[in-house]
């Protein structure tokens, strides 16, 4: 029904490790991709913290051979298992914990279930969900809502921006007059800004490689907007910098921060890099008073996050048993739902015969008497191939087949009873006859 391909911060071990490990599985994903018929139906969601690809397979074994072929090629000295496989149920299941925030980083984040929406809406777009993809994933963003509706688990929930801001307040004592500059204007780096608001802060500079979207984020933050190229002055006027980009190299390099703190070497600077890949040079810490913090530094901030909703995630997870036995159900009765609608369209069909046949006899016999023949015809014709079919089973030893239509019909226990009575007369009849002998 579906494999799924997945690298994420859990199986990598936290997130430095993924900053190799997405592109290069992206890239491969993208040849196994192109290779497969136009028809196959298939997600992908590609965010800072996870590589995930979902198949809907007729045949799983094929598909999973692929991905472990893609594995093998991407990652031959793999010994961590940083790639792995999921097929079905565990799929869905996995999906399901992912919409929630209960695969994140920081558990219970909003921003996940954003990322599937829309990774699902353009896979749609681009025709690459049918039947299938359609109903996991409407289903899957409906858990997502309903945990968030039924559950506490998001409420006051810290993302990977709130955490960052968290993250310096703890170093700074308070953000309040302090001057920030935010590097990015994208979806991490509006919820860094967001979470600003109401800490004080002095000034906020805002940066990013199109302008325009770095003054709309200022204009909401009431801070100011400064090219990518004027980068430099607003750090050095800065006691913290955010950098949430995009870029997939370094937009603060060594050279940058030398230049900064060659103008005000005894303030202390702090700098946090939430991007994937990283955006910051490691070698700035080299540079005195200079201090720098990433995604591995947002990990005892996740782990507290996790302690104090251990309630929430144990109900967020009773949830996801509970639509996970729906969506089992379902497929159970996938096959039978099938049969059922070609036996109705069968009887529909020798109904609306029938029907047709008595209208046209109506003016020319009696009510009850096209009454009578219509319902006669009717159970005979609908049980005609039922029962040609079922004595041929039963001479043919089928007596598995008999016992399921009796079942179906609901006459299995009048079966059986006859089948006691038979079974207790014969046995009289029996000692009947040994009397009978014995008198003799």
């Amino acid at each position: 029904m579906i494999v799924s391909l997945h690298a994420t911060h859990i199986s990598a071990d936290g997130t430095e490790c993924l900053n190799d490990i997405v592109p290069k599985l992206g890239e491969g994903a993208k040849s196994l991709i192109s290779a497969l018929p136009s028809s196959c139906e298939y997600v992908e969601i590609n965010t800072c913290n996870r590589y995930e690809l979902y198949i809907a397979a007729e045949n799983n074994e094929e598909i999973r051979n692929k991905f472990r072929d893609l594995i093998k090629e991407t990652f031959p000295y793999d010994t961590r298992k940083i790639a792995y496989i999921l097929e079905d149920g565990d799929s869905i299941g996995h999906l399901f914990r992912v919409v929630c925030g209960l695969d994140s980083l920081i558990i219970g984040e909003n921003e996940i279930q954003h990322q599937i929406k829309k990774a699902y809406a353009e896979a749609r777009e681009e025709g690459h969900v049918g039947p299938v993809m359609s109903r996991i994933f409407d289903r899957t963003l409906a858990v997502g809502k309903r945990v968030r509706s039924e559950t506490d688990l998001n409420k006051g929930a810290v993302s990977v921006g709130s955490a960052a801001v968290e993250l310096a307040a703890s170093k700074l004592g308070s953000l309040g007059g302090k001057n920030i500059t935010i590097l990015g204007a994208g979806d991490t780096a509006s919820v860094i800004a967001k979470n600003l608001m109401g800490k004080g802060p002095n000034t906020i500079f805002v940066s990013n490689r199109t302008f325009e979207r770095a003054n709309e984020l200022a204009a909401a933050l009431g801070g100011i907007a400064i090219p990518m190229s004027r980068r430099v002055e607003a750090m050095e006027a800065s006691d913290l910098i955010l950098v949430a980009t995009s870029a997939p190299h370094p937009v603060v390099r060594s050279e940058h921060i030398r230049e900064v703190m060659s103008r005000r070497p005894e303030k202390k600077l702090l700098i946090i890099d939430v991007s994937l890949p990283r955006n910051v040079a490691p070698d700035v810490t080299e540079i005195p008073n200079v201090e720098l913090d990433n995604m591995d530094s947002l990990e005892r901030i996740a782990m507290e996050n996790a302690n104090r909703r251990r309630k929430e995630i144990s109900d967020a997870e009773k949830i996801l048993e509970q639509e996970l036995e729906r969506i089992r159900s379902e497929e159970k009765e996938r096959a039978a739902n099938e049969v059922i609608r070609m036996i109705s369209l069968k009887l529909f069909s020798v109904r609306d015969a029938e029907l047709d046949t008595a209208l046209s006899r109506c003016g020319t016999e009696s009510p009850e008497k096209i009454l009578e023949d219509m319902s006669r015809a009717l159970v005979n014709k609908i049980t005609a191939e039922v029962y040609k079919n079922l004595r041929e089973a039963s001479r043919n030893g089928r007596r598995d087949m008999c016992c399921t239509a009796a079942e179906l019909f609901g006459v299995d226990e009048d079966v059986s009873g006859s089948k006691n009575e038979k079974t207790e007369k014969e046995q009289q009849d029996k000692k009947s006859d040994v009397g009978d002998e014995a008198a003799s």
